[in-house]
């Protein structure tokens, strides 16, 4: 190999492991376990908001079905519908993400 060979080679290493580092984990909210819920919700037909605290995991119920939803990250709203199981959710459900009160990084007093 010639030295441009290499050190375009070694170059390309170098920045492949500084976008994995800076990745991070994902912030995304993930399907969890009801034994891991920290509150539960219930939805029903006039529900159409609901409010949950980043770094929760809620156990949603709806009905004679359930599901537990881990937020992660960020404040954010999500489309409780993307998240459920197919076909468990019949109406549109906004999730509100707000800053978890216990977790100073997130700019809590």
């Amino acid at each position: 190999m010639t030295f441009k060979t290499n050190a375009l080679l070694l170059a390309l290493i170098l920045g492949a492991v500084a976008s994995a580092a800076d990745a991070g984990p994902s912030l995304a909210p993930s399907v969890s376990s009801a034994d891991d819920a920290d509150k539960t919700i219930f939805i029903k037909e006039g529900t159409h908001h609901v409010n949950v605290f980043a770094n929760e995991t809620v156990l949603f119920n709806v009905g004679d079905q359930h599901f537990a939803i881990k937020f992660d990250g960020v404040s954010k709203a999500y489309d409780l519908a993307k998240l459920a199981p197919a076909g468990v959710l019949n109406h549109k459900v906004r999730v509100y993400v707000a800053p978890s009160p216990t977790d100073r990084e997130q700019g809590s007093p």
